[in-house]
């Protein structure tokens, strides 16, 4: 009977470990902009480099319309498990629909390439720690949309927006943006 005891008490001690373990990987949401993957190489790219950055970077991509989805996602996860959200384009504003429908937990991060400005784009509330918007100043008449948020840092660029997705710079920042977060978990 001690035995039995024994091992279901390291058995138990076990898996309450590793659903601990499991709380702390970082969940990254990458979303597309409109026309999706296809229109979004840059996105899928940089959620590749993601998935092999570390192995507590759980990542997964959608389209920008799938935003509810991804908000029930979230709210699903352990409270204390970090989030990070990246969009383009749409996806970027939709970023923000994200945070303000699970205003009850904490975003860690939102990376916002160059959210359009022909779609609503939401004020980041409190719930969110940190935004990296990456602003496009260039002549198209594509994105330029700003995010309001006192934890907003904006960063100007003149990439066009249908190739800032895929711009070798934004992705280091982002990149350092997730290895920073990494460091704190």
């Amino acid at each position: 009977m001690r035995r039995i005891r024994l091992i279901l008490a390291v058995g138990l001690f076990l898996a309450a470990t590793h659903i601990a373990a499991a709380a702390r990987d970082l969940h990254v949401y990458v979303i597309y902009g409109q026309g999706g993957r296809l229109m979004s190489r840059g996105m899928e790219s940089l959620a590749q480099s993601l998935r092999k950055m570390d192995p507590r970077v759980e990542v997964s991509t959608y389209h920008w319309d799938r935003y509810k989805d991804v908000a029930k996602k979230i709210r699903e996860l352990p409270p204390d498990a970090p989030v990070a959200v990246i969009g383009y384009s749409l996806g970027a504003n939709a970023a923000t629909w994200i945070a303000n429908a699970v205003r009850s937990r904490t975003i860690d991060l939102i990376v916002a390439y160059d959210p359009t400005k022909w779609s609503e784009v939401q004020a980041i509330g409190g719930n969110v720690k940190r935004v990296l918007l990456y602003h496009n100043n260039g002549p198209d008449p594509f994105g330029h949309a700003r995010i309001n948020g006192r934890q907003v840092e904006t960063v100007e660029t003149r990439n066009s927006h249908l190739s800032i997705d895929d711009s070798s710079w934004l992705h280091d920042k982002t990149r350092a943006a997730i290895a920073e977060l990494l460091g704190q978990l």
